[in-house]
Formats: structure tokens, sequence, C-alpha cells
């Protein structure tokens, strides 16, 4: 793997499990075993290898956007990418735990979050509206912008909630929360051809509630 990369790599990792604020360049370089002169060759500060990050999972999910069409013709399929989705957010789970303090940060990193977010935005909506057109989501063009928007809400904020809740909580254990959390949603305005016989409502509550 390219210095590059590994930068990137190492530093999501220590991003993941410290916190932005608990991780500088020199204990991602520590991490490496380079010198920081080494690190700074490669990326000008935190902030850049920040950046690059995001623009990493912004590419992720126009290539999500664009495969989503073709993978989805049925509320089965809709499951596992679901899955892919909510794995992604795990992936880069740092900059959902802080969305906050990186919408406060140079401007362009607070440009590149907002960026992030309406991309996120136009996928939840175009996911919807997609399973409305294969007749199996029955949702009026009223509701279906809050339904997205909802959708949105809970992805951008599930991991805090669950981990607050438990933070012994496994990377699948979170990823499946996430996924059952978000057909909890979208299950009532399923059609009956969508119903799936993997899951009943009863079910949704048992795994989520108990």
């Amino acid at each position: 793997m390219k210095t590059r990369d590994r930068i990137l790599s190492v530093s999501l990792d220590l991003f993941n499990r410290n916190g932005i604020s608990q991780v500088s360049t020199l204990i991602i370089a520590t991490e490496m075993g380079i010198s920081p002169g080494n690190l700074y060759y490669h990326f000008r500060g935190k902030d850049e290898i920040i950046a690059t990050l995001i623009s990493e999972l912004q590419n992720s999910v126009s290539t999500i956007s664009n495969e989503y069409p073709k993978q989805v013709q049925d509320f089965d399929d809709y499951w596992p990418f679901m899955h892919t989705v909510m794995a992604l957010f795990t992936h880069y789970r740092f900059m959902f735990r802080n969305l906050d303090n990186l919408n406060g940060q140079n401007p362009q990193i607070k440009r590149k979050i907002r960026s992030l977010i309406l991309k996120l935005r136009q996928l939840s909506s175009d996911m919807l509206a997609h399973l409305v057109s294969l007749g199996k989501l029955q949702c009026d063009n009223n509701s279906l912008p809050l339904l997205s928007d909802n959708l949105l809400l809970v992805s951008l904020n599930w991991l805090n909630y669950q981990t607050l809740l438990d933070d012994k909580y496994s990377e699948t254990e979170l990823i499946r929360a996430g996924v059952l959390r978000l057909i909890s949603m979208v299950e009532p305005y399923l059609t009956e051809s969508a119903r799936s016989p993997f899951y009943t409502h009863q079910d949704l509550l048992d795994e989520l509630v108990n």
C-alpha cells in the first residue's frame, strides 16, 4: 500500500476509535512509524486528511446512487442494498459522530460536509421514489419527502444512539440495527406485493425494542 493510502487508512481507524479531537498528525505519524515530515509531504495537516476522507465517502455514495436502480428490482433487494449503505456509514462513522464539529471546521470541510449531506438526501429520496415506481411502496407526493428526510435523519444519528445505549456493539450488530431501524420506518408504506417473507412487523418490533 502506498504511503498516502496508508495515512488515510490509519487516520480513519484512529478517528473512528478515538474521535477527531483526540488525534493529531503527530499521533498518526507515530502510529504509522513515519516522521511528521513524511506525513506532511502527502497531507498538509489533519484538515486535509479529513477533507480527503469526506471526498472518499462522497465518491462511494455516488457509486451507490448509480447502482441502486439496477440492483433493486424488488423490496427484498432493498435489504442487502441498505446493508451496503449502513456498512459505508459505519466504515466512516467518525464523520457522523462529529457532524457539528466538522461543520464548524475550515470552509473547505464545511462545504464538503454540506455537499455530502445533500448527496445523501438525494440518494434517500431517489431510493424511495424508485420503490414507488416499482409498485413496492405506497406513499403520496406530500408524504414522500418527509419520509425520505426522516430516513436520513435516523441514518445520520443512529450510530451515536446505539453506542450510547451499549458501546459494546460489534460492527456487524451496528449495521444490522441500523438496517432494521430504517426498514421499520419504510414497512408501514409497503404494498402487499412487497411484504417480506423473512420479517413481519412484530419481528421488527421484537428485535429493535427488546
